[in-house]
């Protein structure tokens, strides 16, 4: 477990070792400003709120590695909590550089700036996608970018949240929240951290290890935050 009174000595509130609304919107302060970020009040509040019920209900606050790592995941997927959709505004070198065996060039130079049409060119017609604009409508969303009609419809089947008809309320923050959970605790990832194992925690979610020096550097300044 965490003892929250020296976390909340690092974060600027009063050390009653209660974990509250106060607590938890400082805690997402803190780490949105490791992260280089300033994100939306409302978002904080919101995702503050959705934080209190859902981490405890995972077991995401049984020990400080478990809430530092999943601030420092989330942290990193949305830019510090600032961003809740997967932002396909590709360049034509970047659409080379990020999926160069689906772009030469002169592809590349038909579909820059077009992120529809880069959805449903990249993801179309995998990850569950079978029918036309699916990319699109099953894009990256939420604080682990679900992405996929397969993830959408898997997620919606274990929630009953929606997802099914309304793929955009994945970008919700505290629904978002709320997936990001019950994926954690659907793939085995705290598992993972419970073992020491970041990089096959990151594997899990990301599907490689992108990302995986950013989460770690964020992971120990959360720990940090947390001891």
């Amino acid at each position: 477990m965490i003892d929250w009174k020296p976390a909340q000595r690092n974060i600027g509130v009063t050390p009653d070792g209660i974990i509250g609304p106060n607590t938890m919107r400082a805690l997402l302060r803190r780490v949105s400003t490791l992260a280089d970020a300033t994100p939306d009040q409302g978002i904080i509040n919101s995702l503050a709120t959705a934080a209190l019920v859902h981490l405890p209900a995972y077991g995401l606050t049984d020990s400080r590695e478990r809430l530092a790592w999943a601030l420092a995941e989330t942290a990193n997927e949305t830019g510090g909590y600032t961003r809740f959709e997967e932002n396909l505004n590709y360049s034509a070198g970047a659409l080379v550089r990020t999926w160069p065996n689906r772009f030469n060039a002169a592809k590349a130079a038909r579909f820059a700036r077009q992120p529809e049409a880069i959805a449903n060119e990249v993801y179309g017609g995998r990850m569950g996608n079978d029918q036309p604009g699916d990319g699109w409508a099953y894009r990256g969303r939420g604080m682990l970018q679900l992405t996929g009609k397969a993830n959408y419809l898997l997620f919606d089947k274990r929630l009953g949240i929606g997802l099914d008809t309304h793929p955009e309320i994945a970008a919700v923050p505290a629904l978002s929240l709320l997936i990001a959970c019950e994926f954690y605790r659907a793939n085995g990832v705290l598992a993972k951290v419970d073992a020491g194992d970041l990089a096959g925690a990151r594997r899990i979610t990301n599907g490689g290890l992108i990302g995986l020096d950013h989460v770690k550097a964020l992971f120990s300044k959360i720990m940090g935050l947390l001891s």
